[in-house]
């Protein structure tokens, strides 16, 4: 059909409509309905199975290179049933370079490939990894797409990179909460892509969140070595706002989140006091744009006040708890000093002269000396009427 000059999309469109007609299961795929419809049940173990693996390696090995939205949501159909029917080897390498080399324009749940083999994951991992590197590898130019054009911004070189990175790191949110997915698999998804692939590490960010929660018995030095893989200074500020109150990362990294939060912020004030600095008023009328720019400097100028106020009060609530200290301690050292007086002498009117205290005198000890002033005491008055008594008793038996 290709030597009688027939057009490619019309001999792509001929196949991959036969496909869906007589492989069972592709076109629920293609019609967006979920995988989970279809399992091995669904395949019977017939001879026909083997006509459909025939059938299957025969489209792959028909159809031409071509690169399209629908036609990569079709490889990969062609692909979840490969692994249902267990086709050769050789056919599923071919399908996943075929998907890995537009891997740009692939969509997150035609990525979400169910693991049909002993796995223990829910999705098959390894084959999007084997994608990746598919796509890494891949020098060839889009040819169903519009010329590229020259700005380095949307070349191919860094907007299809920048489209599969965020594809990636929404797989990886997506599949983060599996409960046997490894610490490793997610580390090399995210490593597969280079650093510059990532304008903001946020959606990294967000899929290790996911993961973390997901697993709770992660120890410290895990979550530390997958945090490694997020560059810090690439977060925005809502995603340092955010990491720096998340209770489930470690504390080592939610004081470098800190740290670079607090760059940015100084950063970002220096810039606009400077451009306050250097701006000359207009004289007419304000433009739209700028007014924007206005009031958000504004707003920078009302976060500096508050920053300067909360920062004064934290010196004075230092300075207030260095005297408390100090008359703390100073109190001890008093009370240690008055106790070992008092161990040593013993006396409590010692201590007190000794503190410069004065013991009132109690009303026992005046008692002796008041009487001793005015009379005799009452034990004295008592022996002395007995005496009295046993003499006139004595006079009486004489006179008998």
């Amino acid at each position: 059909m290709e030597t009688r000059g027939i057009r490619p999309e019309i001999l792509v469109g001929a196949i991959m409509y036969y496909a869906r007609k007589y492989l069972p299961g592709l076109s629920r795929w293609q019609s967006g309905q979920s995988w989970k419809t279809r399992t091995f049940a669904s395949f019977s173990l017939t001879p026909a199975v083997v006509d459909q693996k025939v059938l299957l390696e025969t489209i792959e090995k028909l159809i031409p290179e071509k690169k399209g939205k629908s036609f990569c949501r079709f490889l990969l159909g062609l692909l979840r049933v490969a692994l249902i029917l267990g086709v050769s080897q050789m056919c599923k390498d071919s399908l996943e370079r075929r998907v890995g080399m537009q891997l740009e324009v692939a969509t997150l749940d035609s990525l979400l490939i169910p693991a049909y083999s002993d796995s223990d994951t829910l999705y098959n991992v390894d084959c999007v990894e084997r994608m990746i590197h598919h796509f890494m590898s891949s020098e060839s130019t889009i040819t169903s797409f519009s010329p590229a054009s020259l700005d380095p911004e949307t070349s191919p070189s860094s907007e299809p990179l920048r489209n599969v990175a965020k594809l990636i790191d929404n797989y990886i949110a997506e599949v983060a909460s599996d409960i046997n997915l490894k610490p490793g698999k997610i580390r090399s998804l995210a490593e597969a892509l280079p650093e510059s692939s990532r304008p903001l590490h946020d959606g990294l960010y967000r899929a290790l969140d996911i993961y973390f929660k997901a697993h709770p018995w992660l120890s410290e030095k895990e979550k530390e070595e997958l945090c490694s893989i997020i560059d810090y200074p690439e977060l925005s500020i809502d995603a340092c706002s955010h990491a720096s109150q998340n209770a489930g990362l470690p504390l080592r990294v939610v004081l470098q989140v800190l740290f670079f939060e607090q760059m940015q912020l100084r950063t970002a004030l220096a810039g606009c006091l400077h451009a306050m600095d250097t701006e000359i008023a207009p004289d007419g009328p304000i433009p739209g744009d700028m007014l924007g720019q206005i009031v958000q400097r504004d707003g920078w100028k009302t976060v500096v006040r508050v920053n300067q106020v909360l920062k004064v009060d934290m010196d004075n609530m230092r300075s207030r708890v260095g005297e408390l200290e100090d008359e703390f301690s100073k109190i001890k050292q008093e009370m240690k000093r008055v106790t070992k007086s008092h161990s040593s002498l013993g006396s409590p009117r010692l201590v007190s002269r000794m503190i410069g205290c004065k013991l009132l005198p109690r009303s026992s000890d005046e008692q002796p000396e008041t009487a001793d002033i005015t009379g005799p005491k009452p034990r004295a008055s008592v022996e002395q009427a007995h005496r009295s008594h046993h003499s006139r008793h004595r006079k009486s038996l004489s006179l008998f």
